[in-house]
């Protein structure tokens, strides 16, 4: 598939052809981490690592990555945007050419065995009504493009990593893409692509995804966390349990 920019943070998938609609299409929109599949944003360098140092080094690495996880769990809770551009900071030093092509090449032992089956119905079944299926993550694009391909997305909309001499900074090109920046890329992806967001919908499942949740008229809580079940609660929207099983 053809890749082409979406502003300066996000990758888009050359849209396919759909049939006749109308004026307006309708999308749904799918968080990928801890929605459609059983990650986080620590597995796909975990994997990385695990699968390029040695034994030794590798238990060093992840004990010091262990030593930071009180540090990125208050974060967390306090910004996702701000979690996301300090954990990326790891991924400074390397490799911009062999970290895409050992993720693309390892997708079918790491990635594609994390996603849930109910979830890949879900999408699927959208599919089947002729929805646009569009992909919004905070995580990055090169690990991304391989599940968006697979699961034959309309778009993917991921971050970017900032490279010099061949390797990656650890900064991002543009804002992360979490809370309000998410819900505003949607917004801007709706106008652009000519989506009826009023009959769209949207997956997520931690309360950073709220803002994405509000911009359609069908939001649906995956495996939410608790903020975002009370939330949930509250306005009645829909909350599903997905599972490896």
């Amino acid at each position: 598939m053809v890749l082409e920019d979406f502003k300066v943070e996000a990758i888009v998938l050359e849209k396919r052809a759909f049939p006749d609609l109308g004026s307006l299409m309708i999308a749904a929109f799918f968080d990928v981490d801890g929605t459609l599949t059983r990650t986080t944003i620590l597995d796909p360098l975990l994997w990385y690592q695990r699968a390029h140092l040695s034994r030794p080094r590798f238990m060093l690495w992840a004990a010091c990555l262990l030593l930071q996880v009180p540090y990125y769990l208050l974060i967390d809770r306090r910004s996702r945007a701000r979690f996301n551009a300090v954990f990326y900071r790891r991924y400074a030093g390397l490799s911009a050419t062999a970290l895409p092509a050992w993720h693309r090449q390892a997708f079918a032992q790491t990635l594609q065995r994390t996603i849930f089956p109910a979830a890949l119905a879900c999408l699927r079944d959208h599919q089947k009504q002729g929805h646009r299926v569009v992909l919004v993550t905070g995580a990055l694009d090169f690990v991304m493009r391989p599940l968006a391909e697979f699961v034959q997305a309309d778009d993917l909309v991921a971050l970017q990593l900032r490279e010099h001499a061949g390797a990656f900074t650890g900064e991002l090109l543009g804002p992360p893409i979490a809370e309000e920046h998410k819900a505003a890329l949607i917004r801007e992806y709706a106008q652009r692509h000519g989506i009826d967001l009023g009959q769209s919908f949207a997956y997520g499942n931690s309360v950073g995804d709220v803002p994405m949740l509000e911009c359609v008229g069908h939001p649906v809580a995956v495996n939410p966390d608790r903020r975002l079940r009370r939330l949930a609660a509250q306005r009645g929207w829909r909350v599903v349990a997905w599972t490896l099983r």
